[in-house]
C-alpha cells in the first residue's frame, strides 16, 4: 500500500489565506465615533431622568448624522421614549360621553375596575342613557357581579327594549348567563 504524500503548498499561498481569514476591521470616521459618544451621552441623560436634555441630544444626533441609518433608527427610538416621558398625563374625561367611551375601552382591555369607575360617572351624569347603563351592566357581568349587572341591565332594558336582545347575544354576559337574576331580567314576562 502506498501512501500519497501531500505536496507542500507554496509559501506565498499561506499568507494570502491568513489575510483572507482575518475579519477586516471596520473603519469609522471620527465624526461617527463622536456620534456614538453623543448617543451614549443621550442614553445616560435618559437613564438619569433628564428627558428634555436627552431628547435634544437625540434630535441633534439625527440631524448631524443623516447617513448613519442604524444610529438614526436608534436615536429615533430613544426620542420617542423621551417624548412619552415628557408628555402630559392624560386628562380625566369630563363629559358623560367621554367617560362612557373610555369606560368601554378599559372594559375591552380587561381593566374592569377602571371601566366601572368611569361608567359610574357616565350613568350618574346621564341616568337616562340606555347605552351607559348597558355598558356598565356588561362590565359588571365580566367581573361576575350578577346582581349589579342585572340591575343595570334592567335599567337599560327599561330605557331601550332592544337591550334585551343585545344582551342575549353579547358574550360579555356569558359569566352570569345561568344566574337566576340574569334569567329574570332576560324574561320579558317577568316585567
Amino acid at each position: 500500500m502506498t501512501s500519497k504524500k501531500k505536496t507542500p503548498e507554496p509559501k506565498a499561498a499561506a499568507p494570502k489565506r491568513a489575510k483572507a481569514e482575518a475579519a477586516p476591521r471596520p473603519h469609522h470616521s471620527a465624526a461617527y465615533e463622536e456620534a456614538v459618544r453623543d448617543f451614549g451621552a443621550g442614553v445616560g441623560l435618559l437613564r438619569a431622568g433628564a428627558y428634555a436634555e436627552a431628547l435634544e441630544k437625540f434630535r441633534a444626533l439625527r440631524v448631524a448624522n443623516p447617513r448613519e441609518p442604524e444610529l438614526l433608527e436608534r436615536a429615533r427610538t430613544y426620542e420617542t421614549i423621551c417624548e412619552r416621558k415628557l408628555a402630559p398625563e392624560t386628562r380625566e374625561p369630563e363629559a358623560p360621553a367621554e367617560c362612557y367611551l373610555q369606560g368601554v375601552v378599559h372594559a375591552n382591555a380587561g381593566r374592569l375596575d377602571e371601566a366601572i369607575r368611569l361608567l359610574d360617572r357616565a350613568v350618574a351624569a346621564d341616568p337616562g342613557s340606555a347605552a351607559y347603563a348597558y355598558a356598565r351592566a356588561a362590565a359588571r357581568a365580566l367581573q361576575g357581579n350578577a346582581t349589579a349587572a342585572a340591575s343595570d341591565l334592567r335599567t337599560a332594558i327599561r330605557l331601550d327594549a332592544s337591550c334585551r336582545h343585545q344582551a342575549a347575544n353579547d358574550s360579555d354576559f356569558e359569566r352570569i348567563r345561568d344566574e337566576a337574576v340574569f334569567i329574570d331580567v332576560m324574561d320579558p314576562a317577568g316585567e
